[in-house]
């Protein structure tokens, strides 16, 4: 089975998708399964144009490179004239991925399958829920509505110095888009921030010392903020939690919650015997949250948990 994943941002969305459905068709015959259109946000890269989005499914045999330019030719035809190239996305009136071809297991420099993102991509995984929930990614041995489920959960990440350098491979997102985020959030913390260059967050996150974490939520976008900074003490090694934010629009929904976990978690970890935060009394809400989790208060306003 054949499932191809349709996008377009620019143009008359849904016409474009229909055209690229009908044109495939004339190649791969009628399609076994169509999903509904779904219109997303662009996901790594920034755009007033919004996508609408589709899988469709065919029961045909052709080779992967056979199909990759085939595709490709559709892509063209239908006003594509510009390619993403190292990472760099632009606005499309159609990209046609190559999701799954069968069970076929592929890594070339021009083409790999599966995709490799299928499974950080929701405008992917719910149109493939849609029409092949039960279908078995053969690489990652889940099949697809189990990958869908484990998408909607919120994830945790350490920021690093080499996902800022863009030297991992499996950076989720791209060094602007996370400056851009803890720039973003910064001024939710203090009414005069300084904004974060590439190479002040590079040092920052290159100390032992020092980690932050970013929460990302449903929609795979940034959406929270938290650093444990340890310090040595006569007593022993200390840590504090800083700098505790998420975006208003996403308030009340744990995240707030699952980042000092983490940090708790990590604090524990490093040997730490006890950690602390300050929070002003006005912040009720923040306030009611550490004591739910087993921070007691104490003078200055300072919060303490001792391990």
């Amino acid at each position: 089975m054949i499932f191809l994943g349709l996008g377009s941002n620019l143009g008359d969305r849904e016409t474009l998708l229909r055209q690229a459905i009908g044109k495939l068709s004339e190649k791969l015959g009628k399609p076994v399964a169509v999903s509904s259109f779904h219109e997303t946000a662009p996901v790594g890269f920034v755009s007033a144009h919004r996508f609408l989005n589709a899988v469709v499914a065919f029961n045909a045999s052709i080779e992967p490179f056979a199909l990759l330019d085939f595709t490709q030719e559709i892509e063209r035809e239908l006003g594509r004239s510009r390619k993403s190239v190292n990472g760099e996305h632009f606005d499309r009136t159609m990209d046609i991925d190559i999701l799954f071809l069968g069970d076929t297991v592929l890594s070339s420099e021009r083409l790999t399958i599966p995709h490799p993102h299928i499974a950080s991509r929701r405008f992917v995984l719910e149109p493939l829920a849609e029409i092949a929930p039960a279908f078995v990614h053969p690489v990652l041995h889940l099949p697809i509505q189990a990958m869908l489920h484990a998408s909607l959960a919120p994830r945790l990440f350490r920021l690093s110095a080499e996902m800022l350098s863009g030297v991992t491979s499996d950076a989720v997102f791209r060094s602007d888009e996370i400056i851009s985020a803890v720039n973003r959030l910064l001024p939710q913390l203090t009414a005069h921030p300084l904004l974060h260059t590439p190479e002040s967050l590079r040092r920052l996150v290159a100390s032992e010392r020092t980690e932050v974490w970013l929460v990302c939520d449903e929609a795979s976008g940034i959406c929270g903020m938290a650093s444990l900074c340890l310090c040595e003490s006569p007593t022993g090694l200390k840590a504090w939690v800083e700098d505790v934010v998420t975006d208003e629009s996403v308030r009340r929904r744990g995240y707030g919650r699952l980042l000092l976990c983490r940090l708790i978690e990590e604090a524990r970890g490093c040997g730490a015997k006890g950690i602390y935060l300050t929070s002003r009394p006005e912040r009720i809400a923040a306030n009611a949250l550490y004591r739910s989790l087993g921070f007691e208060p104490r003078e200055t306003n300072v919060y303490c948990m001792k391990f």
